[in-house]
């Protein structure tokens, strides 16, 4: 594996963007599910503020709907940059969050609302965003604090401020609220961190599992490579071996010797027959000079052979001699009752030239 392979098989960004996908995931998931209970909250809502406060409640029911069309073009845009659309359902939540807090006070569900926009906040801009949440959620609370212990606020329906709260209840209530806001936010960011740093390990295996899978092609590719070559080498020394069993020397004009040396089997008879037929046809030869002196014994198996060479040669127009039988041959031959009456012999490939005609 070479620097460049493991640099990109070890960046930190391919399992960052793994969890920004984990991210943009849970953004559109959650901003459909407030769109769909949005809308039925926003026409229950309305419905039941209109019904309780006449037309006080227009503010109320305007709010409401700047908030859900809000949210609704951000799950909608999704063209749009993810911090951008996390960003509208931060503070469409966060407003709402503030006006629960402020309008409710302790018996509203403001709080638990702005732990939730903690949480995102959290989630998707890390811990700055989390810390500015939380601060402007204690400075939301500490003003509800003031507006509740005063009682003097007008945007406040007066059966809510009829409820005295005390400071002691508001600095116990804030109090419980940043444990619980605190118990929620600590494993969420560890689990976030663990999350990058899981799908950091399972980018790099799969880059090196790519990387090993394209090595492992390589290296199949370069020994197919390798046993072309080495069965093109083994070839041409087949071809090599073949010419040296069987050589061919031009005695005269278009006469060829083809001394033959060692046993001839049924395997070399038909090398034999191939090249000399090869090189027949390539060189227009007219006689060739079969010399067997160099062959130790001569069986039925290696008559066969020349025979069907001589045979072969004649039908492309060649006329083949057979010379060098030795006296010890010749008795073997007549021993085996092998017929050569069909083929051309000579004691040697000198006399054949000598009694060769001239062509």
């Amino acid at each position: 594996m070479d620097n460049a392979q493991l640099s990109t098989a070890n960046d930190p960004t391919q399992g960052s963007s793994i969890v920004q996908e984990w991210r943009i995931q849970i953004l559109n998931n959650l901003l459909w599910a407030i769109v769909v209970l949005g809308g039925i909250a926003l026409i229950t809502g309305s419905l039941s503020d209109y019904n309780t406060m006449g037309e006080r409640a227009f503010p109320y029911i305007g709010v409401y709907t700047l908030s859900y069309l809000a949210i609704g073009a951000a799950a909608i845009l999704h063209r749009l940059n993810v911090t951008i659309r996390a960003l509208i359902l931060l503070i469409v939540l966060g407003g709402i969050a503030t006006f629960l807090t402020i309008t409710f006070g302790l018996t509203g569900s403001g709080r638990l609302l702005w732990i939730g926009v903690i949480t995102l906040a959290l989630i998707y801009f890390d811990i700055p965003g989390g810390l500015i949440g939380f601060v402007l959620s204690l400075l939301v609370m500490i003003g509800a604090a003031v507006i509740y212990v005063t009682g003097n606020v007008p945007f406040v329906a007066p059966e809510v401020l009829m409820v005295q709260d005390t400071i002691e209840d508001w600095a116990g209530s804030i109090t419980l609220y940043v444990a619980i806001l605190v118990l929620t936010l600590v494993p969420t960011y560890y689990l976030m961190k663990h999350l990058e740093v899981l799908a950091h390990q399972a980018t790099a295996e799969a880059a090196r599992a790519r990387l090993h899978a394209r090595q492992a092609e390589e290296q199949a590719q370069a020994l197919a490579q390798q046993t072309a070559q080495l069965q093109q080498t083994e070839q041409m020394l087949r071809n090599l071996v073949q010419s040296l069993e069987t050589p061919t020397v031009e005695i005269g004009d278009h006469v060829l010797l083809a001394p033959i040396v060692g046993q001839l089997d049924q395997q070399r008879a038909d090398t034999l027959l191939k090249r000399l037929l090869a090189v027949v046809s390539d060189r227009r030869v007219r006689q060739v000079v079969i010399d067997v002196a160099g062959v130790p014994t001569f069986d039925t198996m290696a008559a066969r052979g020349l025979l069907q060479t001589v045979q072969a040669l004649r039908l492309i127009g060649c006329e083949a001699v057979i010379t060098g039988i030795s006296p010890a041959m010749a008795q073997t031959i007549t021993t085996l009752g092998i017929d050569m009456k069909t083929i051309t012999t000579a004691r040697s490939p000198q006399d054949v030239l000598l009694r060769r005609s001239p062509l």
